[in-house]
């Protein structure tokens, strides 16, 4: 007796499962290769649904033998068109089309048999005929015709071999070829309308797919260019959207810089050309006419350049904002390029202008505050002296700060002479300095000649001035000469030189130029006022000599000089006083304005007598003296007695045009080792130019 084991009964299908799953896989594997091939094969489908049809047709006409014809001609055929189906078609041995008419004759061959063996006499399956034609339509024209045909042969073949029959059946046959014939067409027709209607579909849908591609695209462009200003890598980033979402396969985009436009960012392109100056091709075109090119086919198009093989398309469009180029963006492509891509390239340029603008509006903004922010730090070095020589090396680092420059220059006038000198320069000997520059010569002259800013574009050595000629050899150079007017004068010029010709000025520097001559001038004019002011304070306005106040404070220093000496180091200092004789009692009679004269002559006898290094002062009215550093009181006497004799021999007349006689006393002293003090140098020669006095005037006595 049999014992029963809990849960055989799940082991044993388990077993089961894993004995046949190896044939169940096969089975399930070849049934998901061959059902998706057959029951979308339309020529398999077209004539499995025949048999079913013939076998009702059999069935109602009651004879055994339409059963077995049907039984018999349907496997064999719809066979047949299964096994025609599984051929791939790599290895069919015919055309497409030749493949679908064997296919087509299939059916049929299938619908002649039953027509002619199912329902006797009457052929009442020939009706299937209009099935095969009208699947034929469905193919082709020429298939509807082949086929129509061919079907309206074999069914009237049979009457059309008997002449001059009138049998019904070879009438219905004609009817029947007349209305295949008009289902053909009409069949035909409405396949080709709803071809017709699925392509225009089909391309709506295609063109729509695309154009939301289109505006996912540019948006994305968008939000990138918005994210910051248009930088190399974001241009990049921009330009790898359009390969990414469009297809493109060359895209680029090109600024202007001077008078030519220069890569900015490419795609796809090995060796793109690094500027196009607008001479030529179908980008020349965009950058002369500044509108959006689009050539469909660039192979029929003259101005087209090519560059890489298997280009069709080209669409260029130019970066306008306002009247303002600024560039261009350039798509090439390999497929047609329709109006929707012109668009898409015109939209991105406009997109790509603006933020392109703001770029170079944000850079201007930034080159004016670092500008400014210079000049301010100009201004404020320049002011902060009023010594002129000072001035001049303050003028020339703090130039070259504002505006780069290999060598920066100042020509300053020298109001005694009239003359212009240079007076600061970067990388100069200090020999070079007071040579003098010449009213139109090199770029400081012809500024100061034209009063007009000057730029040479090749400026070298044989254009220096004369002064300085051969001092350096100057290559071909850029050099700029700015004018230094203060008050309708011109007090002097700014040059400038840059030994890289191709680094011109820019209009933001030229300006710059403008404004830093006008507070070179500014500070220049300032020095000489200054200067002027300082002289007043220490000359004597009527004999230029220094006053009494000057001369205490020099002598002071004199003293202080020859007592820090030691005993062998010191030099001897000689003073000289001078008094005019009788001088109040000269002006009394002849007036001040004589008087004057001769304070003015005797100031030129003592000027053209003394050398540059004595200290000469007006002491009062008619006093004067004179501090001789090296000198001792001998050679005071010597030189004094020399301006006694020089002043006598001047030619002074009265109004009246008398020639009058002015003569002079003179005392002169020695420092006194034992008492070198002002005080009594000084009284000293008092003592001496009283003796003088006293012995008869228009004499010189040392004490």
């Amino acid at each position: 007796m049999a014992t029963a084991v809990p849960g055989s009964s799940a082991a044993l299908r388990l077993a089961q499962t894993k004995a046949l799953g190896p044939l169940a896989s096969a089975r399930n594997g070849l049934r998901r290769l061959l059902g998706p091939r057959l029951l979308h094969d339309p020529f398999l489908v077209y004539t499995a649904s025949l048999a079913p049809i013939a076998l009702i047709v059999a069935i109602v006409s009651g004879r055994p033998q339409d059963l077995v014809v049907v039984g018999v001609l349907s496997p064999i055929f719809v066979g047949t068109q299964a096994i025609l189906g599984l051929i791939p078609a790599r290895v069919r041995p015919m055309t497409p089309l030749g493949w679908s008419f064997l296919r087509l004759a299939t059916a049929l061959l299938y619908v002649a048999g039953l027509a002619a063996l199912v329902g006797g006499a009457n052929q009442p399956l020939a009706s299937l005929y209009l099935a095969v034609v009208v699947a034929a339509a469905a193919l082709g024209t020429r298939q509807a015709v082949v086929i129509g045909a061919l079907a309206s042969l074999v069914y009237l073949a049979p009457e059309l071999a008997r002449p001059g029959s009138d049998s019904y059946v070879a009438l219905r046959g004609l009817a029947l070829a007349g209305v295949s014939i008009v289902v053909a067409i009409g069949t035909r027709r409405l396949v080709m309308a709803v071809e017709r209607t699925t392509r225009d579909l089909r391309s709506a849908m295609v063109s729509e797919r695309r154009r939301s591609r289109q505006i996912a695209g540019m948006e994305a462009v968008s939000r990138l260019l918005v994210s910051d200003v248009a930088t190399p890598g974001l241009l990049d980033g921009a330009l790898g959207i359009l390969v990414e979402q469009f297809g493109y396969h060359y895209v680029s985009i090109y600024l202007m810089n001077g008078d030519r436009a220069e890569l900015g960012a490419q795609r796809g392109y090995d060796q793109p050309p690094e500027w196009f100056d607008g001479s030529s091709g179908i980008v020349g075109r965009a950058m002369r006419n500044h509108e959006v090119v689009h050539v469909s086919d660039v192979q029929s198009d003259p101005d087209y350049i090519a560059v890489y093989d298997g280009v069709v398309s080209e669409v260029c469009a130019p970066l306008m904002v306002g009247d303002q180029f600024l560039g261009f963006v350039n798509v090439e492509a390999r497929q047609l390029l329709d109006r929707t891509d012109r668009d898409v390239v015109a939209t991105l340029a406009d997109r790509v202008a603006t933020v392109v603008a703001i770029r170079r509006a944000r850079e201007d903004i930034a080159e004016r505050a670092a500008v400014f922010s210079a000049l301010h730090q100009f201004t404020e070095a320049v002011s902060a002296t009023l010594d002129l020589n000072r001035l001049a090396a303050v003028l020339v680092e703090a130039t070259g700060k504002v505006i780069p420059a290999d060598i920066v220059a100042f020509t300053i006038l020298d109001r005694e002479t009239g003359r212009y000198l240079l007076r600061g320069a970067t990388d100069v000997d200090e020999s070079m300095l007071g040579r003098e520059v010449r009213p139109g010569e090199s770029l400081a002259g012809r500024a100061i000649r034209d009063r007009a800013v000057v730029i040479v574009d090749h400026f070298g050595n044989d254009q220096l001035p004369a002064s300085l000629r051969g001092v350096r050899d100057l290559p071909d150079s850029l050099g700029a000469g700015i004018p230094l007017v203060r008050d309708s004068v011109v007090v002097g010029a700014m040059s400038l030189v840059r030994l890289d010709r191709t680094n011109v000025f820019r209009p933001i520097e030229l300006e710059a130029m403008e404004l830093l001559a006008g507070h070179a001038a500014l500070a220049i004019a300032n020095a000489f006022l200054h200067a002027e002011v300082e002289q007043l304070a220490v000359r004597d306005p009527l004999t230029g000599l220094f006053n009494r106040r000057h001369f205490d404070e020099a002598l002071e220093r004199v003293l202080a000089t020859w007592r820090r000496a030691t005993p062998e180091e010191r030099r001897p200092v000689a003073i000289i006083t001078f008094d005019l004789d009788h001088f109040g009692q000269f002006n009394k009679q002849h007036g001040h304005q004589i008087g004057d004269e001769v304070l003015r002559s005797f100031a030129g006898v003592l000027l053209r007598r003394f050398r540059a290094s004595d200290l000469l002062a007006r002491l009062g009215a008619e006093e004067f003296v004179v501090v001789l550093e090296g000198a001792t009181r001998d050679d005071a006497v010597r030189v004094a007695d020399d301006v006694r004799i020089e002043l006598a021999r001047q030619e002074v007349r009265s109004d009246d045009g008398e020639q009058l006689t002015v003569t002079v006393s003179a005392g002169c002293a020695q420092v006194d080792e034992g008492d070198p003090s002002r005080e009594q140098l000084l009284r000293t020669a008092d003592v001496a130019l009283f003796m003088a006095k006293r012995a008869g005037r228009d004499r010189v006595v040392a004490a």
